[in-house]
C-alpha cells in the first residue's frame, strides 16, 4: 500500500514537471516572439513589405506595402491579439485600417512555428504555400 501510494505520488510530481516544462518552453519562444519584424516577399511583379509589431501585451499590428509592376503601393494595416501554443503563431484579426471588422466577423490566422531564434523565425504560411522568414528590425521601423 505505503508503495502504491508512494508511486502514485511520484507520477503527480512527473506530470506537474513535465507540464511546467513545457509552459517554461513555450513562454522562452513566446518572449522571443515579442518584438519587431519584418518580411519582404516578392512574386509576380508584385512586391510586399510586411512590418509585424507583437506586443507583450499580446496585440500585434501588422502593417503591409504593396507593390505592383506599375508602381502602384497600396498599404493596409491590421491589428488584433497573438499567441503562441507551443506549436502554431495566432492571430486573431480586429481591425483593418483602424476600423473594427464589422457583421460579426473574425478573422483567424495560424501559422506552424518552425524555427525562432532572437534575430529571425520562421513560419509555415498555408496560405502562399510555403515558409516564410521574418527578421528582427527595430522598434519604431517605418515602412
Amino acid at each position: 500500500m505505503a508503495r502504491a501510494l508512494f508511486l502514485s505520488i511520484a507520477a503527480l510530481f512527473l506530470v506537474a514537471g513535465c507540464e511546467n516544462a513545457d509552459s517554461l518552453r513555450i513562454e522562452e519562444t513566446r518572449s522571443k516572439l515579442v518584438g519587431t519584424w519584418l518580411r519582404d516577399d516578392g512574386t509576380d511583379g508584385e512586391k510586399s513589405l510586411r512590418l509585424l509589431h507583437l506586443g507583450a501585451d499580446g496585440k500585434f499590428v501588422d502593417s503591409i506595402s504593396m507593390s505592383n509592376s506599375e508602381g502602384r503601393i497600396e498599404r493596409t494595416e491590421l491589428s488584433g491579439e497573438w499567441s503562441y501554443d507551443g506549436k502554431s503563431l495566432k492571430r486573431r484579426f480586429l481591425q483593418e485600417n483602424g476600423r473594427q471588422f464589422s457583421g460579426g466577423r473574425m478573422r483567424y490566422a495560424t501559422f506552424t512555428l518552425v524555427s525562432a531564434e532572437t534575430s529571425e523565425f520562421v513560419v509555415n504560411d498555408n496560405i502562399v504555400g510555403r515558409e516564410v522568414r521574418y527578421r528582427r528590425t527595430f522598434e519604431g521601423a517605418q515602412k
